[in-house]
C-alpha cells in the first residue's frame, strides 16, 4: 500500500516553492532598474535594447540547461537521492547572483554594465533550473495517486500566491524603504528556509534501478518526450500563456508609473486584491480540478485570464480613479490566475504517468526540464518584446503607447492558447 502525502509533507513541499522568490525582483524590477523612466528618480544604467537582448540571454543559458539538469537528475542515484544534490548547488549559485546583479559596476549607461549583468543573469537562471526543476520533478515522484498530486500542486499554489503576495505587494514597499539590494537580500533570506525545508523536510521514494533512466542516451530522452503528443499539446499553450504573463509582470511597473501616474510602491493595488481572491477561490478549484478535471479548469482559467490583461491596457484611459481601477483589475485578475499556478504541475504529473507506460521509466525531470527550455525561452522573448515595444513606441509620460502594447499583444496570445488546449486529450 503506498503512503499518503501528510498535511505537514504537502506544507513543506509547497513552502519549498519559495526557493525561487527572488526571480519575481528580477523579472519585474530588473529591468527597470536598469532602464528607469525618466520620472523615476533612477540612474538609467543601460541601453533598454541592449537590456531587452540580455534578459534573452539569461532566459536561453535557464531554458537549454532545463532538459540537460532533467536528465541528469533522472539518472542520478546518490546517498541523498536524486534530486537534492541539485537544489542545494543551484540555490547557492542563484543566491549569489540575485544580490550581486544589483551592484552594478558604473554608476550611469555602460556597456560594462551590460555584460555583468549578462553575466550574473546565466549563473542566476542556470542556479534556478538546478533548484527547481529537480524540486518540481519530487511531485509525481513522492505523490502517487491522483488525490495527493492535486493536494501537493494545491499546496504548492498556496505558497505561490504567498511569493506573489511578497513580490507584488510586500516588495514594492519594501523597495521604497531598503532599495533594490536589500530587498534582494531579504528575499535570498527567505529562499534558503524554504531549500531547507526541502532537504531536510521531504524524503525521497527510493525506486528500483530498472525505473532509473540510466540506460537511455540524452538525446533518445529528449526525443521521446518531444514526440509524446498529449504532452505537445499541453506544452504548446503553457508556452503562449507564459510569454503572455511574463510580458504583463514585466510592464507593470511602467503601467503604474507612467501610464497610471502613480508610485511604484503602487503595483501593490493590483497585487493584494489578485492574491486575497486567489486564495480564497483556491479550495473551489480544487474541487473543481477533482470532479469536472483539470483540463476544464485550465482552459477555463487561461481562456478568461483574457480580460484583466486587456484592462490593464486602458488604464488612464476609463474615467475612473487609477489606484480604483488597479483593485478592480486585480480583483478580477484573482478569479482567474488560480488554475493557471495550481494545475500545470499536476498535469506534467499525469503526462509522466503516459511515459512510463511507454518508457517503462519514470523520467519526471526530463518532462519538467523540457517544459522549462520551452517556457523559459519564451520568457526570454518577452523580455526582447517588451523592451522592443517600450523603445520603439515609448515608456514616458505621454508618450506610453509601447507600455499598452505590450498588454494588447499579451491578450491576443491567450486566443490561440486556449484553442491548442481543448485538443489536450486527459480530461481528468
Amino acid at each position: 500500500m503506498e503512503e499518503r502525502i501528510s498535511s505537514l509533507k504537502a506544507l513543506l513541499y509547497g513552502y519549498g516553492n519559495l526557493m525561487g522568490v527572488g526571480s519575481a525582483l528580477i523579472v519585474q524590477w530588473l529591468l527597470y532598474y536598469y532602464c528607469p523612466p525618466e520620472n523615476s528618480g533612477l540612474t538609467p544604467l543601460a541601453p533598454i535594447i541592449a537590456m531587452g537582448a540580455i534578459i534573452l540571454f539569461g532566459r536561453i543559458v535557464d531554458a537549454v540547461s532545463d532538459p540537460f539538469i532533467g536528465y541528469w537528475s533522472d539518472k542520478t542515484m546518490t546517498r541523498w537521492g536524486r534530486r537534492k544534490p541539485f537544489i542545494v548547488i543551484g540555490f547557492i549559485l542563484m543566491a549569489l547572483s540575485q544580490i550581486l546583479v544589483w551592484i552594478p559596476i558604473v554608476r550611469g549607461v555602460s556597456i560594462i554594465n551590460v555584460l555583468y549583468a549578462a553575466i550574473l543573469l546565466g549563473v542566476f537562471w542556470f542556479g534556478f533550473t538546478a533548484a527547481i526543476a529537480p524540486y518540481l520533478a519530487l511531485l509525481p515522484e513522492i505523490a502517487t495517486t491522483k488525490e495527493d498530486r492535486v493536494k501537493l500542486s494545491t499546496s504548492q499554489a498556496f505558497f505561490s500566491q504567498v511569493s506573489l503576495i511578497i513580490s507584488g505587494v510586500i516588495v514594492p514597499i519594501l523597495l521604497g524603504i531598503l532599495g533594490f539590494l536589500n530587498t534582494a537580500t531579504v528575499l535570498t533570506l527567505i529562499g534558503i528556509t524554504a531549500m531547507i525545508s526541502i532537504v531536510l523536510g521531504i524524503r525521497e521514494r527510493i525506486r528500483s534501478a530498472e525505473k532509473i533512466a540510466t540506460k537511455m542516451n540524452l538525446w533518445e530522452a529528449v526525443k521521446i518526450t518531444a514526440t509524446n503528443k498529449t504532452f505537445l499539446l499541453y506544452l504548446v499553450p503553457t508556452a503562449l500563456l507564459v510569454l503572455s504573463t511574463t510580458m504583463l509582470q514585466m510592464a507593470l511597473s511602467y503601467a503604474v508609473t507612467v501610464s497610471a501616474g502613480l508610485e511604484k510602491e503602487h503595483v501593490s493595488l493590483f497585487y493584494l486584491p489578485l492574491i486575497i481572491v486567489s486564495i480564497i477561490t483556491l479550495p473551489l478549484y480544487k474541487h473543481l480540478a477533482s470532479t469536472i478535471g483539470k483540463k476544464k479548469v485550465y482552459l477555463l482559467g487561461m481562456l478568461l485570464f483574457l480580460v484583466p490583461t486587456l484592462m490593464i491596457a486602458f488604464i488612464g484611459y476609463i474615467p475612473i480613479d487609477p489606484q480604483i481601477y488597479l483593485l478592480v483589475t486585480g480583483v478580477i485578475a484573482g478569479l482567474f490566475v488560480t488554475p493557471l499556478l495550481m494545475l500545470p504541475n499536476a498535469i506534467i504529473a499525469d503526462i509522466t504517468d503516459v511515459d512510463e507506460q511507454i518508457t517503462g521509466y519514470r523520467r519526471e525531470a526530463i518532462y519538467f526540464g523540457t517544459q522549462g527550455l520551452i517556457t523559459k525561452t519564451m520568457a526570454g522573448i518577452a523580455g526582447v518584446t517588451v523592451s522592443f515595444l517600450l523603445g520603439v513606441f515609448g515608456y514616458a509620460p505621454g508618450n506610453d503607447l509601447g507600455v499598452r502594447l505590450v498588454y494588447v499583444v499579451g491578450a491576443l496570445l491567450l486566443i490561440p492558447a486556449a484553442l491548442i488546449f481543448t485538443k489536450y486529450p486527459i480530461e481528468k
